[in-house]
């Protein structure tokens, strides 16, 4: 697909901006944005085994998202060690020190203690206190691991996030949860040694009997990761590194989408005035170049007619094509992306 240009070579260029100012372009290289993820995973009772599993998937996750080149930073929303069903990452995600396992800039752990139904309100009551990680221009990704349904539903959790911070507007969700309900009858019939012939979510309780592993369907969480498709893990299979390594590869997929570029370098020595800077599209290297409008709004001021944004409008290191222009863009194998700076940028 078209639009990740491999030069990067600085030439004089007026054209597509009528000829009135002295400018030079640089071809845009395709980059990567960085990554905020937020976990958060249920303390209640039931959850001894899962805390287990998540703690020792932690690194293998955090790792293959930041060996991708990714900037990460992972929050995990949880009560810490001196809680059986709480969680202290390790080395090197997290200190190495428990429970004071936080390592920042790349990990926060917010110590909450989270109930079997409340994992989305707990999200959000706590968003002052992690907010500080998130990065503007970064994905987005939520990961919960529960035993039970929500008791907040889908589309109100979205609604009060997007209100409450703006940046999550087209987030991605992933869960590990019960993929269906189970009667505890069901689990009874079976011996210890043996729960799982009954049903994959048994599972033996003390060695006596045998129980459900969940509480619940985690139907409002499975509701958001189809609403967002994002990684749905079943947590009935207890082995949760899988899902982990889904989970990371969604990330770096969303992370290294197309029409993500790094602002080049002048050359010579200026200094980027980012009231003057304008980015130009060519469907092939003899077209004639076409301006793309600034967008000062972002993603959500793009509308249909599409344009372009920066990452951090205060701090700006990377261009974002609009959805739409972004489409326009793959339509050619042979299409160059250029920045061109020194003519006043064209807004939409």
């Amino acid at each position: 697909s078209g639009g990740g240009g491999s030069g990067g070579g600085i030439s004089s260029s007026t054209s597509g901006l009528g000829g009135g100012c002295a400018s030079t372009s640089s071809e845009a290289q395709q980059g990567a944005l960085p990554a905020d993820i937020i976990v958060v995973v249920d303390n209640s009772g039931s959850m001894t085994e899962e805390a287990i599993e998540v703690q020792n998937s932690m690194n293998a996750f955090a790792s293959t998202i930041i060996n991708s080149g990714i900037d990460a930073h992972v929050v995990l929303i949880s009560d810490d060690s001196n809680n059986d069903e709480g969680i202290c990452v390790p080395a090197p995600l997290g200190s190495g020190s428990c429970p004071n396992d936080e390592q920042l800039p790349t990990f926060r752990h917010v110590v909450q203690i989270v109930l079997s139904s409340d994992s989305l309100e707990v999200t959000l009551d706590t968003y002052s206190q992690w907010q500080d990680s998130l990065r503007p221009g970064a994905s987005k990704t939520i990961a919960v691991i529960s035993d039970d349904d929500s008791a907040m539903d889908a589309a109100t959790f979205t609604q009060q996030l997007i209100a409450l911070d703006a940046s999550f507007q087209g987030f991605k969700f992933d869960a590990i949860v019960s993929p269906y309900e189970l009667f505890p009858f069901v689990c009874l019939n079976c011996t210890p040694a043996n729960c799982a012939t009954c049903d994959p979510c048994c599972a033996s309780k003390d060695n006596l009997f045998c129980v459900p592993l969940p509480a619940d369907e985690g139907t409002v969480y499975k509701d958001l990761v189809n609403q967002t498709q994002g990684v749905l893990g079943d947590l009935c299979t207890q082995n949760f590194q899988p899902v982990f390594d889904d989970m990371a590869t969604a990330v770096v997929t969303d992370s290294q989408i197309a029409c993500v570029y790094d602002i080049p370098d002048p050359g010579n020595g200026e200094t980027i005035d980012f009231d003057k800077v304008n980015v130009q599209y060519q469907p092939n290297p003899n077209a004639e170049p076409e301006i793309f409008p600034y967008v000062p709004g972002g993603a959500s001021g793009c509308g249909s007619t599409g344009g372009w944004y920066y990452d951090d409008p205060n701090d700006p290191t990377q261009i974002i094509l609009c959805q739409s222009t972004c489409d326009y863009v793959q339509g050619s194998t042979e299409g160059i992306v250029s920045v061109v700076f020194g003519c006043a940028t064209i807004i939409k």
